[in-house]
């Protein structure tokens, strides 16, 4: 039953993507509906990181795409959007980018809790920046429902050849450690997973104990090429590779840009699948186009022709 349930939630479907009336109406009775405003959004209020992971396309796409800010009056728009619609399980405010570089995010991130006070707010961060005036602040008046903290292993040597960039073993692990007794003391209900993901370059199982034993939750993720963006996937591979097609991404989450450009899933480093423009449009309007309702079609058929993202991304067995 579990894993008919699992299967279940990984169908969607879309009326009249089957060409056969029967098939179709059967299908649109026994696989879950696209729904008309996505249940989980993720907001890039500026661009960058201080980290260049291996396994991740940013050092690279880093020099094509724009940098920028959001605008607060795009941020608000947003927000109030999103407000509208009681169907949002989670909000984000981050996308591609190490979310404690916006000085502003824990004021955006209190601005989505006073607007929509029942929103989730999670958020993941290489907690490179998590700094104890920053912490301080944080569990003052803490926004987050749950803080995902990306931290690849628990040896020097081998997270900064993973993690890379300004980051530092010594002073994450010590920012970690403070977050955690300060949540431990002040702020019992924040949530906060270590997370990571699984290469041949770090050893998960002894690092995921280590955080549990400090009381908080960890677990890792399988490797992905992140769209066929990750030059490195092949030797970082633990286990063997398949096409990500079961993947549930662009049914139900939206990626929106500083620029307001909504792409079609958080790996588009490159910006090869922007669905529209919510500045100029509208989270809904973007979200239901014609454009977005034909490339989910056309991956419920297994048909890649016009989307290279999906075509070419794929993921490790190892953990799925």
């Amino acid at each position: 039953m579990n894993q008919f349930i699992k299967q279940w939630k990984k169908s969607f479907y879309i009326k009249g993507t089957d060409e056969r009336g029967w098939a179709d109406k059967l299908k649109t009775l026994l696989f879950r509906k696209v729904p008309e405003f996505p249940t989980t959004i993720q907001i890039q209020t500026r661009t960058g990181c201080n980290g260049a992971c291996i396994f991740c396309p940013y050092p690279i796409s880093v020099e094509h795409v724009p940098k920028g800010s959001m605008t607060d009056e795009l941020f608000n728009k947003i927000v109030h959007e999103i407000a509208q619609y009681h169907c949002v399980h989670r909000i984000s405010p981050y996308l591609m980018n190490e979310p404690f570089l916006d000085p502003k995010i824990l004021e955006r991130s209190r601005y989505i809790k006073k607007i929509i006070p029942n929103s989730r707010i999670i958020i993941t961060t290489n907690g490179g920046k998590l700094t104890p005036d920053i912490i301080d602040d944080l569990i003052k008046d803490n926004p987050f429902h749950h803080i995902f903290i990306s931290m690849q292993g628990i040896e020097k040597d081998s997270y900064e050849q993973t993690m890379r960039g300004n980051l530092k073993f010594e002073e994450t692990k010590r920012n970690v450690e403070h977050l955690i007794q300060k949540r431990n003391e002040y702020c019992p209900k924040l949530k906060i997973t270590i997370t990571m993901v699984k290469t041949n370059l770090i050893d998960v199982d002894k690092a995921v104990n280590y955080w549990k034993k400090l009381g908080v939750n960890s677990k890792y993720t399988a490797l992905e090429n992140r769209g066929g963006n990750t030059s490195a996937f092949r030797q970082l591979l633990p286990g063997k590779a398949v096409h990500f097609n079961r993947c549930t991404r662009l049914f139900k989450q939206a990626y929106i840009l500083h620029n307001g450009d909504m792409v079609l899933c958080c790996t588009d480093y490159f910006k090869k699948m922007v669905l529209g423009n919510v500045s100029e449009s509208s989270i809904y309007e973007v979200w239901n186009s014609p454009h977005a309702v034909k490339i989910r079609q056309d991956f419920i058929r297994g048909d890649f022709s016009n989307n290279p993202l999906c075509a070419s991304c794929l993921i490790s067995t190892d953990n799925l």
